[in-house]
């Protein structure tokens, strides 16, 4: 603050603070303070989007589809700053990477807690599997604390599924096939608001916010496939960091769905192919 007791830029972004943070470990090798910041960058981004899908995630809960719609929108912006975001460690040669790559030690990006929570706030499947179980074991103790607290609240998919429930649609799959094909009958009728005009008034809203959440997965596979074109830039087919097998690790990662059932519903919403004549 200045001497008149007035904030100053410097003051409310805690600038001294934050210029602070970057600290290369590796002696004369420019490019491993770009790396911190890329990657320093990337965390901020993960903390804002927490806080916006939880909030899309609570509209949804109370009933407020567009208002949801509205945070997912923005969520799927900030993704595509993230994707951008990688891009400069493209300007990075392999030997300048390799020049600091040992200082790196047991880390590792698979040890991003915000990533997980984010996967596990949007109902990722695998975050409450045998894999996610071996993420979480990773992190440090009061990260852990903080992912277990989210596996145990409502996904995003949770409330999505709720407004569909809520709108006259069957969404229970516990009782075998045919509840299963009801269910994706019912994705396919939120997703598609062209097939009958007898559709009550909220369904286009419903459509709508399917397609934010399928532009937000669309969004997230991008990510995926360029943090793992960019690896496979910097080591090739080598190991990763942290022990993990590296680009191969991350190739398996890139289709992974946030929201999978949303793309099969596709293609039972779209209309077959035309009959010859």
């Amino acid at each position: 603050m200045t001497d008149t007791g007035e904030v100053t830029y410097a003051d409310y972004l805690k600038l001294p603070q934050l210029l602070a943070l970057q600290v290369p470990l590796a002696d004369g090798v420019p490019d491993e303070r770009l790396f911190i910041v890329v990657h320093q960058v990337q965390e901020l981004w993960f903390r804002q989007l927490i806080g916006d899908l939880s909030d899309a995630r609570d509209r949804m809960l109370d009933d407020d589809p567009r208002g949801a719609r509205a945070r997912l929108a923005r969520a799927v912006v900030i993704t595509r700053a993230l994707i951008a975001g990688i891009h400069p460690l493209r300007t990075m040669p392999p030997r300048e990477f390799h020049a600091f790559r040992g200082v790196l030690g047991s880390s590792s990006g698979a040890q991003s807690a915000q990533y997980v929570e984010i996967a596990a706030l949007a109902g990722s499947d695998w975050v409450r599997g045998p894999y996610g179980d071996h993420l979480i074991a990773g992190l440090l103790p009061e990260e852990r604390v903080r992912l277990r607290a989210r596996l145990t609240e409502p996904t995003m998919w949770d409330a999505f599924v709720r407004l569909l429930d809520k709108s006259g649609f069957t969404t229970a799959t516990e009782e075998g096939r045919q509840e299963a094909c009801a269910r994706l009958a019912a994705l396919a009728g939120a997703t598609d608001t062209g097939r009958d005009p007898r559709q009550p008034a909220q369904l286009p809203e419903l459509a709508d916010l399917a397609e934010a959440l399928v532009d937000l997965d669309e969004a997230w596979t991008e990510w995926r496939a360029c943090h793992a074109l960019l690896v496979e830039r910097q080591i090739g087919a080598g190991p990763g960091t942290g022990g993990s097998s590296g680009v191969n690790h991350l190739r398996a990662a890139v289709h992974r769905r946030f929201y999978p059932e949303l793309w099969q519903a596709r293609t039972t919403a779209l209309p077959g192919p035309p009959t010859a004549l």
